[in-house]
């Protein structure tokens, strides 16, 4: 098509039939966007060049604004270790070493061995349990947040287009246009013949430029395209960008000793459950010898019955004492079974649930180390260098005084410089060389009053810095207290093993002696079960104690932190008791 196409009048509107790409496009004018003029559609589509270029250069920066994938578990883990690696080595070691991972099958499940010592319920655990992975992920926000901070060091470069379609006003409220005739000519002249300059500027340029905005139309449209390209710096701001990424360095710090605290006190209590086993599992057996033995007398005494040697009494006393022994045990196997649906909760398995197979070692008699008292103000030091609390909140104190900083940063001027590139044109985005336009730009910002905003958060920031030191102090009482009262019961746990053992040979002896009296008739029946309640209850409090005893190192080593150092108190074990 030319510019001697043949023009269809419909309604008034002007409307004329183009080509574009291959396919009929009927544009009407005053309601096409991108091309004010309908022309050729080789004239489209030379007008369509330059911009599609233009958009493709702005698609790069854009495309660094959109959002970017998720990383994997892999990656975030690869980041994370690597940014762990960068802590200090006082931070760092308080981190539990991951000497190997765990074997997974293809669904994810941990595999856990027939034989579950310690330390592989604690590498599982270490792994797999969810509080652990929570802990990660405020790690990872943490590292991100650096990022954030550290990012307005940088330019900040932004690619904006516009494209506008403006509509004017009716011509009967237009102040600037005079309408015209219905014959199509102009009144040139005003009621006192003086000459109308708005009417001969309209009247000139409808013949000169083909304007049809008279007439019969009530708008004269037109389309505004603009793409610049604008960069902003900020150069100084008072050293609040400093401050603000200083913060978000010891809030990392405070993060990473907040996931050592969570290992810490998840070691702490899958020790508990993994000794509730162990203490279940020594009262099962010693339900079970009770039990075994209730019974051995109880077929005994009806022999005697029935031989007249014995009454009925002595049966139903031996039936008692049966019956109590079958209460021990069921109550033993469910101390044994909440203890592993407690551990396998701890370790993250599947519902909770440990396989039937799988089972723990014996309990291992004690070392003499073990029974050593500790040397008390040796484990204080090493609580106040170890403990990841302690780090996080003095972490978490020099994260205040960094916001106090930033604070007071904001009462000093902020310069920025800035540029920009683009261009702007009316009717099309044929851009060419008369649109372009560029600028570049110096702003100095210096607020003088806020309404007191600055003043009210810089005192804000103080108080927090304050609660932070005063929640500082607390913890180091509460670090203090932990490790002494750790000390005291394990001490006494200490001595109860001992007295306990002594307790327990002295019942079994006098068990003996007076079972072969009651068989000879010379004690009655009262005596032999007071002796072997008293056996029992020994036995029972032996369990407890040297449990307790275990109990005691682990929570002395969860008070110091040294689970990060890979002590247990399976260290203190020698080989098996015999049965």
């Amino acid at each position: 098509m030319n510019s001697k196409s043949p023009m269809t009048n419909t309604g008034g509107r002007d409307r004329f039939p183009v080509q574009v790409s291959g396919a009929d496009c009927s544009l009407s004018e005053g309601v096409c966007i991108l091309c004010s003029h309908a022309g050729a559609s080789s004239r489209i589509r030379r007008r369509w060049s330059v911009p599609l270029w233009i958009l493709a250069a702005i698609a790069v920066p854009v495309g660094g604004g959109c959002e970017s994938p998720r990383p994997s578990l892999s990656s975030i883990l690869k980041r994370q270790a690597a940014a762990v690696e960068k802590l200090p080595e006082e931070d760092r070691r308080r981190l539990m070493r991951r000497e190997k991972s765990i074997e997974t099958p293809k669904v994810g499940t941990p595999v856990v061995p027939e034989v579950l010592t310690l330390r592989d319920a604690r590498w599982i655990a270490l792994q797999a349990n969810p509080d652990l992975h929570a802990a990660q992920a405020r790690l990872e926000a943490a590292l991100a947040r650096i990022a954030e901070a550290r990012a307005a060091y940088f330019p900040n470069i932004a690619a904006t287009h516009n494209s506008t379609r403006n509509f004017y006003t009716p011509r009967s409220r237009n102040p600037l246009i005079r309408p015209f005739t219905q014959q199509g000519l102009p009144n040139l002249l005003t009621d006192d013949q003086q000459f109308d300059i708005t009417s001969v500027f309209t009247a000139l340029s409808s013949r000169l430029f083909g304007t049809q905005g008279y007439g019969g139309s009530d708008s004269n449209s037109f389309s505004q395209h603009s793409s610049t390209l604008t960069l902003a710096w900020t150069l100084f701001d008072g050293f609040t960008r400093e401050a603000r990424l200083m913060a978000t360095k010891h809030e990392y710090r405070a993060s990473a000793m907040a996931l050592a605290d969570v290992e810490r006190l998840v070691v702490q209590a899958l020790d508990t459950a993994y000794l509730q086993i162990l203490l279940g599992r020594e009262q099962l057996r010693i339900a079970q010898a009770d039990e075994q033995f209730s019974r051995e007398q109880l077929t005994v005494a009806e022999k005697n019955r029935d031989g007249g040697k014995g009454t009925e009494a002595d049966v139903l006393n031996f039936q008692v004492r049966l019956r109590a022994a079958q209460a021990n045990v069921t109550a033993a196997r469910g101390l044994l079974q909440t203890g592993r649906v407690v551990l396998a909760e701890l370790m993250g398995l599947p519902d909770a649930s440990l396989p039937e197979t799988v089972d723990l070692p014996p309990l291992a008699a004690e070392s003499h180390q073990a029974l050593t008292a500790p040397d008390e103000p040796s484990w204080l030091d090493r609580a106040a260098r170890n403990r990841p609390d302690l780090a996080q909140s003095q972490h978490l104190v020099n994260a205040a005084a960094e916001n106090v900083r930033a604070a007071r940063g904001q009462f000093s001027p902020a310069l920025t410089v800035s540029g920009t590139y683009g261009f702007e044109k009316r009717g099309s985005m044929a851009y060419g060389n008369e649109d372009q336009a560029s600028a570049v730009g110096v702003e100095l910002n210096w607020q003088l009053f806020t309404g007191g905003l600055r003043t009210s958060q810089l005192r804000r920031f103080r108080e927090e810095q304050r609660r932070a030191a005063a929640g500082l102090e607390r913890i180091r009482l509460a670090v203090a207290s932990d490790v002494r009262r750790s000390v005291i019961s394990l001490v006494n746990a200490q001595e109860e093993v001992k007295l306990q053992r002594l307790a327990l040979e002295a019942a079994r002896q006098n068990r003996e002696i007076i079972k072969s009296q009651y068989a000879a008739g010379k004690v009655s029946l009262v005596r032999l079960n007071e002796a072997q309640r008293d056996y029992v209850q020994s036995d029972v409090d032996l369990a407890s104690a040297r449990i307790q005893l275990r109990q005691a190192w682990s929570d002395l080593y969860a008070a110091t932190a040294s689970y990060a150092e890979g002590l247990s108190w399976e260290d203190h074990d020698i080989l098996p008791e015999r049965d």
